[in-house]
């Protein structure tokens, strides 16, 4: 019963997650994550692997979503695999990203979220976050700066 009670939170892990960026709750994103993380993005974009706090993920998650007029991360296909208070979900994603601009106003990454995870006093919080895109990026690929700037 137990393993099922932490598939279901982890599950929910990966929505919170999409959530929070789609309506830029900023509180809700904090708390997922544990205080030191790792974000690889090597597989989405080929930056460097950074070593953050949780409030250091949650700026940099901030200074880049908020430049967006909206996003919609959609999640799909869970493989989660729980080992005493580690665990790692595997997640599909689509995330749609648009910004008002003149030309292509989107850009679409289809992939996938890797999350390795630590069960803090029965809480899952992602301690690893792998975001891997396996598809050409559809859209405008300077959406993330012009995001970023606009912020």
């Amino acid at each position: 019963m137990n393993m099922l009670l932490d598939h279901l939170r982890i599950s929910d892990v990966v929505a919170n997650l999409a959530h929070a960026q789609d309506s830029k709750d900023w509180e809700r994103f904090r708390g997922l994550f544990a205080d030191r993380v790792t974000l690889d993005l090597t597989g989405r974009s080929g930056e460097p692997v950074e070593e953050l706090t949780a409030d250091e993920m949650t700026a940099m998650g901030r200074k880049i979503i908020d430049g967006f007029a909206c996003t919609h991360h959609a999640s799909s296909n869970l493989l989660v695999e729980i080992s005493g208070t580690t665990a790692s979900c595997r997640a599909h994603m689509v995330a749609y990203h648009h910004v008002p601009t003149p030309g292509v106003d989107h850009l679409t990454m289809r992939g996938y979220w890797h999350l390795e995870l630590v069960n803090d006093d029965e809480k899952w919080l992602i301690r690893r976050w792998t975001i891997v895109r396996t598809a050409p990026w559809e859209g405008n690929q300077d959406l993330y700066r012009i995001a970023r700037e606009g912020a």
